[in-house]
């Protein structure tokens, strides 16, 4: 299934989302393509200048590693 603009909005909306529900702020989220291409970042207001290169970093590496970044997380 392709990743599209729409559906990485959604997953970034909702990770965002996800985060203020949860107090886990300020985060910033990415949402990479099947290669590891940019479709989607957002940031929060307050959020560190690095945030989105350790971000698409994770995203990065989870790619890399054929796993979701939860379970590369545990």
């Amino acid at each position: 299934m392709k990743l599209t603009i729409d559906k990485a909005s959604i997953i970034v909306d909702g990770a965002l989302a996800h985060g203020r529900a949860n107090k886990i702020r300020p985060l910033c989220v990415v949402v990479l393509d099947e290669g590891g291409h940019l479709k989607a970042l957002k940031r929060d207001d307050g959020a560190s200048i690095l945030r989105p290169a350790i971000a698409a970093g994770k995203a990065w590496g989870a790619i890399g590693m054929g796993e979701s970044r939860r379970h590369l997380g545990q």
